[in-house]
């Protein structure tokens, strides 16, 4: 197994291939640092970023191997992926609308395909963070979280040493939340906190300190937003799901308005097979 970090020779995807270093390295797997020749792309700042990573790796005794790749970007890395044992891939993304379906990012054509190996999308707002990341927030709807999911979370956790928190949100409607009394409340969190408690036993297994906070919201992403702007994490993990190219061009989803109006880096987690 290994462990691939798309380049292009941007900071943000440098940034990425750092996150995938680290989760590398606390699994002991090999680092592959990718780049699909691209005309866009100047070869000097991706060998620049590949140097520096390189770097990093040596000084914690990992090994790493330089894969440069000609073709079609989508369907040259697809084709890697089946022809090799990765984990999982890590790439950078950046926010701007969309308009059609060949308007699509890199990002966003991986994240919509079935691919044999984890995908991680970086969105990357303050790239000196992964010199020190200390306090990571998982964000969940309800208590839907997959083992996938946390052993993912868990990773970067323990790569960083870092402090975690688990956010639950619970979304309802306005006419359901009106009717909501204190002890109605009450009960969904605890429900909520008694389904995820044997995560927390498992993190404290692991040495990874870690608590739960739930809410109740009428609007999923409004709620996350606020609580990042009150709050003080280094990065955020969320879990992606895989749309179709189709469904892709329609409306945005609470994903991208994260990705655009996050304050801190975040990774989109995309399990895969197309699971959720």
């Amino acid at each position: 197994m290994n462990v691939i970090a798309a380049i292009n020779g941007q900071i943000t995807a440098e940034v990425s291939a750092f996150y995938a270093l680290h989760f590398a390295r606390v699994h002991g797997f090999p680092l592959r640092l990718l780049h699909i020749l691209n005309p866009a792309d100047n070869i000097e700042a991706v060998e620049k970023s590949m140097a520096t990573i390189e770097r990093v790796a040596e000084k914690y005794g990992m090994a790493t191997k330089r894969v440069v790749l000609g073709g079609p970007p989508i369907r040259t890395i697809e084709q890697y992926l089946l022809e090799h044992s990765s984990e999982i891939l890590f790439c950078s993304t950046r926010y701007h609308q969309r308009k059609n379906l060949f308007n699509l990012s890199f990002s966003q054509k991986l994240s919509s395909m079935t691919l044999p190996a984890d995908l991680a999308v970086v969105r990357v707002v303050h790239p000196r963070t992964t010199l020190s990341t200390k306090n990571i927030l998982l964000f969940i709807r309800g208590n839907r979280l997959s083992v996938e999911k946390f052993t993912f979370f868990a990773s970067m956790a323990k790569a960083y040493k870092a402090s975690c928190e688990i956010y639950s949100v619970s979304v309802v409607g306005k006419r359901q939340r009106a009717r909501l009394d204190r002890g109605q409340v009450k009960l969904m969190l605890k429900n909520n906190d008694d389904r995820l408690s044997h995560y927390k036993q498992l993190a404290k297994h692991m040495d990874i300190p870690l608590r739960l906070k739930h809410s109740i919201a009428v609007n999923e992403m409004d709620q996350v937003l606020y609580h990042l702007s009150h709050t003080n994490f280094d990065l955020v993990i969320v879990g992606g799901e895989r749309l179709s190219m189709y469904s892709s061009m329609s409306k945005a989803k609470p994903i991208e308005r994260l990705h655009r109006s996050t304050s801190v880096n975040t990774i989109s987690f995309y399990q895969r097979g197309g699971a959720r």
